[in-house]
C-alpha cells in the first residue's frame, strides 16, 4: 500500500477519504398545485373541480336547452326589398311561430328598422315564408349569411285569437365512462425498508407517495385531453375529458390568447345562455394576458386566505370575470374556456391503497381509483386549439 504524505499545514483539499457528503436532506417532490383541475382552488375559496360519488361504469346526464326565440341564418333566402322567405335549419325553425314579427342582426352592418312577419313555416326545411310588416324598403339588401341571426321581436297574433301551437325542447342525454387508474404496484424488500438514507426516514412510504402523485397528474391529463369509449369484449373503457366534450364553439385560428380573442368566444358562449368562469391554458400560452398592465383587465391577487396565499389572476372582460388557470400539463396550442358549474369528476371508486398478499421477503400494496368526467351544458364552453404563439414549450 502506498502512504500519501503532507508536509506542513493540512488543508481540506487534502484529506479526502472519509469525508461527509453534505447532502440536502429535502427531497423535492410536485406539489398540489400542478393538479389545478383536481386540486386548485378558486376565487370563491371552493375546489375548481367538484365531486360526487356514482354507482355505474356508465353514468348519464342531461342537457335541455331553451326554445330561444332567435336562430343563425341558414342558407341565403332572399335579400332587399320584397324578400319572401328567410332560412334557418330545420331544427331551429320550431323556435318561431306563424305571425311572429322578425329582424335581421347582420354582423359589421348597421342595425335597420325593417320587420317581416312570418306567413307560413316548413319545418322539413327551415325555410319562413315571410311578408312585409314595417319598413321593407330597408330590407337587408344582401342575403342573410350563416354569421347573421334571424331576431324574433314578437307576434303580431289577431287580437281574440286562440294561441299558437304547443312547442317543448326535448332533453339531449350525455353519458360518459369512469375510467380506472392504476393499479399500481408498489414493492419493497424488508431488507430495503431497514437500509437507511439520506433524506428518507421511510422508503417505502416515499415510493408510494411519488406513485400517488403521478395518478393524479394522469387524471389530470385525462380530464383534459381524454377520449370516452368502451370496448365491452375486452372489458376496457376510457373517460372522455374536455377536449373531447366541447364542440360546439371551437376557435381553429386565433394563434394568440388575448382579451379580444377571449371576448369573441365567450360571446359565443354568452349567446348560448353561459357565461364560463375559467379559462384553462398553459403558463407559456398566458404570455400576452400577463403583458397586460391595466389592472381592470387583468388582477392578480395573491393574499386571499381562502386560497392558501396562492396567486390567482383573472381577466375582466365584457361578460364579468374569467379566473386564469395554469396547467403545465395543458398543450400550449389549446385553451379552455369552461363553467364550473358545469364540470365535475364521478368517483366510483376514491383512491385506496390496499395490501397485496404476502409471497415472499417483501411486501407490497397496491393504488388504484376509478373516475371519470361529468361535462353539462358544454354549448356554455369553448376551447382554443391552434394557439402557435407562447413564450416557451414544455
Amino acid at each position: 500500500m502506498t502512504v500519501v504524505g503532507y508536509s506542513g499545514k493540512v488543508t481540506s483539499y487534502d484529506l479526502a477519504v472519509g469525508v461527509k457528503i453534505s447532502m440536502d436532506e429535502l427531497i423535492y417532490m410536485i406539489s398540489p398545485i400542478d393538479s389545478p383541475l383536481i386540486n386548485g382552488i378558486g376565487t370563491d375559496g371552493r375546489q375548481l373541480l367538484g365531486s360526487s360519488s356514482v354507482d355505474q361504469v356508465e353514468f348519464k346526464w342531461m342537457d335541455e336547452e331553451l326554445l330561444l326565440p332567435r336562430a343563425p341564418a341558414a342558407g341565403t333566402g332572399a335579400a332587399g326589398a320584397g324578400a319572401t322567405t328567410v332560412t334557418v335549419s330545420a331544427a331551429d325553425s320550431y323556435r318561431f311561430q306563424v305571425s311572429d314579427l322578425l329582424t335581421i342582426g347582420e354582423e359589421g352592418v348597421a342595425m335597420h328598422n325593417s320587420i317581416k312577419i312570418i306567413t307560413a313555416i316548413n319545418n322539413s326545411t327551415g325555410v319562413l315564408s315571410v311578408g312585409n310588416w314595417v319598413n321593407d324598403s330597408s330590407w337587408p339588401a344582401s342575403a342573410a349569411a350563416q354569421e347573421d341571426t334571424i331576431i324574433c321581436v314578437g307576434s303580431a297574433l289577431i287580437e281574440g285569437s286562440d294561441p299558437g301551437a304547443a312547442r317543448s325542447a326535448d332533453r339531449t342525454i350525455r353519458s360518459n365512462y369512469t375510467q380506472i387508474f392504476g393499479p399500481t404496484k408498489v414493492e419493497m424488500s424488508r431488507t430495503e425498508q431497514q437500509i437507511s438514507r439520506y433524506g428518507v426516514s421511510d422508503e417505502f412510504a416515499k415510493q408510494l407517495y411519488g406513485r400517488s402523485v403521478e395518478n393524479v397528474i394522469t387524471r389530470e391529463q385525462a380530464y383534459l385531453y381524454g377520449q370516452k369509449k368502451d370496448i365491452p369484449g375486452s372489458k376496457q373503457r376510457s373517460t372522455g375529458g374536455l377536449s373531447y366534450w366541447i364542440s360546439s364553439n371551437s376557435d381553429t385560428s386565433t394563434a394568440t390568447l388575448t382579451i379580444a380573442g377571449l371576448e369573441t368566444l365567450m360571446q359565443k358562449c354568452y349567446n348560448n345562455g353561459g357565461v364560463p368562469d375559467l379559462l384553462i391554458a398553459n403558463p407559456a400560452s398566458f404570455a400576452t394576458l400577463n403583458a397586460v398592465s391595466d389592472t381592470s383587465r387583468v388582477r392578480t391577487v395573491i393574499d386571499d386566505p381562502r386560497r392558501g396565499r396562492v396567486p390567482v389572476t383573472s381577466v375582466f372582460h365584457e361578460f364579468g370575470e374569467t379566473q386564469m388557470v395554469r396547467n403545465r400539463w395543458c398543450h400550449t396550442e389549446t385553451a379552455f374556456v369552461v363553467q364550473k358549474d358545469g364540470i365535475q369528476r364521478r368517483i366510483i371508486q376514491p383512491l385506496i391503497v390496499e395490501a397485496l398478499a404476502k409471497t415472499g421477503d417483501s411486501d407490497s400494496v397496491m393504488l388504484l381509483c376509478e373516475e371519470g368526467l361529468q361535462v353539462k351544458g358544454e354549448s356554455h364552453m369553448a376551447k382554443f386549439t391552434g394557439l402557435t404563439s407562447y413564450t416557451d414549450t414544455p
